[in-house]
């Protein structure tokens, strides 16, 4: 007899033990782990979704941001007792098991909030079996001793299900309601307390009066406890319900590509909502007017911290025939012209040349390698202003040459940080774009020529870590200077009054077109072209990329940058012409023309000229009028015997 009670005592011993070793342990990974993916914008705004790996909408929400009513509502319908219990209701188990007893059937229930929660994040424990019920308890005497009741009722209304693949109270919220959980009248609160009963059963959208009557009776059983009066229980009761779900809008996917994690959960961005929209109607627009072959990306960071406040990586990542899901941003392509700054800059930087400086434009052989411009014409001697403007090949080239293309390929390289191989030894031909580079990492090196403390790129509040720029901040203002286009003297357009300032680049066959845009604050970078890089006969960077970038520089009021100097090499005659006039009287050098038609009015003093428009001859309309070939830089040049003079220009054209 003494030993059959040693044994049992030691046997309840070790069973005290087990359970308590049990309670004690940690819980296990849950789908906790697993949400919807979120980015939302600097003002908090959602810029995209996606579902979480299991394929549910579910998103986690502090308490602080779901209505307080929700809350006490219900826990007076599923759980009094909750901030009392351990996990499990010991009265209200007795209660359902004397009822059970007496009535011979389950007249009432006994599983508390936290054991609802067990079975949410374990669905292993959901069977309806004594067994199950056990673990269940078990398990919520687990969570009680690890987790705070905040935290058990914050996985509570992240994992209830509300129908559908929708989970949680906020994806619930937004699905129901369409706004979230913050604000419900109690008609609202009752419903979304009935629907993890019987989420299925009560959708509203498929079976309204089932959601109806299950909303009322949460009201009506919980009435006596909050004094609701038979007129408040009537008037909730009328109070229409939704009929609908409504989608979530999948946004701005690549967002999500590129910064979510593989758990999913919220990221919070630098994203500009309102420049990210105004900035993706713009490029809708300029697509439309393109081919189904071509596609866009852009982006927008702040100078000073590299903040990332725009970044479309495509026109629309659903759209299938111009390969939208595609993250162009992130994409190798030929970097055209838009490396010139970067040469002349470091030129400039290490005394090579001066703003003032005149360089050739003529043909030339270098080992066998005989380049040409973009129209296959050359201009004789030019300023350093009208080279880098009009991106003519042959002075990039020769200051290339001088500089050491290969030592500025490592110093491209160690700045960016790139793979060995991805640059793949260009030599002279890095300044024409046979080097291949992703936007994001065209992006970085701007803000290296830019900023003398760059930043990299940070999509995220957290601030970027700083780096030495490329260039002095003298340097960088002698730059500035010679990309800017300044507006006519006498125009009286107040919002061109600001020079702007960017680049332009079209790779070889005119697959890739770039503007890089440079404001007092911001860069903006454009890139179009084709996903498959497919040879294009009209794109160019001149003008499509760049219309785009400076008509949403202009929609965002953003002004130009600061302190810029007017180079004035206009007037600088060639050395074997110094006896040479100047040609042209308007318009002038560097001048923003602003015209409703392609046609631009051109003055000299002298007669007999030959007109050329980017290097090609181009005859003068009876009413004195030179036609360009389309909206943006151009290069307009008279000739008069040996003389030449060539003007930089802008054309835009009205609408």
């Amino acid at each position: 007899m003494v030993l059959t009670a040693a044994i049992v005592a030691l046997l309840v011993s070790a069973l005290t033990g087990a359970l308590l070793g049990y309670i004690y342990q940690p819980p296990p990974p849950s789908r906790l782990a697993s949400l919807s993916h979120l980015v939302v914008a600097n003002d908090g705004s959602v810029l995209a979704r996606r579902l979480s790996e299991d394929g549910y909408w579910r998103e986690a929400r502090a308490l602080d941001d779901i209505d307080p009513r929700l809350i006490e509502l219900l826990l007076a319908y599923e759980d009094r007792r909750f901030w009392q219990h351990q996990g499990v209701d010991w009265l209200a188990v007795l209660r359902a098991g004397k009822d059970a007893l007496f009535s011979g059937t389950i007249r009432s229930g006994a599983s508390t909030i936290t054991m609802q929660t067990a079975r949410l994040l374990y669905p292993n424990l959901s069977h309806k079996t004594v067994s199950a019920k056990l673990q269940q308890m078990l398990m919520a005497l687990r969570l009680e001793q690890h987790w705070s009741k905040q935290q058990i009722l914050q996985a509570y209304f992240t994992l209830a299900p509300y129908g559908s693949n929708i989970e949680g109270i906020a994806a619930a919220s937004q699905a129901w309601l369409g706004r979230a959980p913050q604000q419900l009248s109690w008609r609202e609160a009752s419903l979304l307390v009935a629907l993890p009963q019987s989420p299925e059963r009560r959708r509203p959208d498929r079976y309204p009066v089932q959601a109806a009557v299950a909303s009322a009776r949460v009201l009506q059983a919980v009435a006596e406890r909050f004094n609701f009066s038979v007129e408040q229980l009537n008037e909730w009761r009328d109070e229409p319900l939704p009929l609908r779900i409504s989608s979530f809008a999948q946004g701005d996917a690549h967002l999500i590509d590129r910064l979510a994690s593989r758990s999913g959960g919220v990221v919070q961005t630098s994203i500009n909502s309102h420049w990210q929209r105004q900035a993706r109607h713009a490029l809708e627009q300029t697509l439309q007017q393109l081919s189904t072959q071509h596609n866009g990306a852009l982006m927008m960071v702040e100078r000073r911290t590299g903040a990332v406040q725009v970044y479309l990586g495509s026109g629309d990542y659903r759209q299938h025939q111009r390969k939208g899901a595609i993250n162009y941003l992130t994409t190798l392509r030929s970097t055209g012209s838009t490396l010139k700054p970067f040469i002349y800059g470091l030129a400039l930087q290490r005394g090579m040349l001066h703003p003032n400086s005149m360089l050739r434009d003529g043909e030339i052989q270098v080992d066998g390698y005989r380049p040409s411009n973009f129209d296959d014409g050359f201009y004789g001697q030019v300023s350093l202003q009208q080279a880098l403007q009009q991106s003519l090949n042959i002075p990039a080239i020769t200051t290339l040459e001088r500089l050491d293309a290969n030592l500025v390929t490592r110093q491209i390289e160690q700045f960016l940080q790139l793979p060995a191989a991805q640059l793949n030894e260009p030599g002279l031909a890095l300044a024409v774009g046979a080097v291949y580079l992703s936007p994001e990492q065209l992006m970085n090196l701007y803000l290296g020529l830019t900023e003398q403390q760059a930043p990299r790129l940070s999509f995220l509040a957290d601030r970027a870590p700083l780096r030495d720029g490329l260039l002095n901040a003298t340097v960088t203002q002698q730059l500035l200077s010679l990309m800017a286009i300044q507006p006519a003297s006498n125009s009286t357009h107040s919002r061109l009054a600001a020079a702007q300032v960017y680049k332009t680049g079209t790779s070889n066959g005119r697959r890739d077109a770039w503007s890089i845009h440079i404001t007092a604050e911001h860069l903006l970078l454009v890139w179009l072209g084709a996903p498959d890089n497919q040879i294009s006969d009209t794109l160019s960077g001149a003008t499509h990329a760049a219309p785009l970038g400076l008509s949403l520089i202009n929609a965002l009021q953003l002004p130009g940058p600061d302190h810029l100097s007017r180079i004035d090499t206009a007037q600088r005659p060639a050395p074997s012409n110094s006896q040479c006039p100047r040609l042209i009287e308007f318009p002038e050098h560097d001048e923003w023309v602003i015209s409703s038609t392609l046609a631009i009015r051109v003055g000299s003093r002298y007669d007999n000229l030959h007109w050329y428009v980017n290097g090609q001859r181009s005859a003068l309309t009876s009413d004195g009028l030179l036609m360009l070939p389309s909206a943006g830089a151009h290069s307009i040049s008279a000739r008069q015997g040996n003389c030449v003079t060539s003007h930089p220009i802008f054309l835009q054209q009205l609408p």
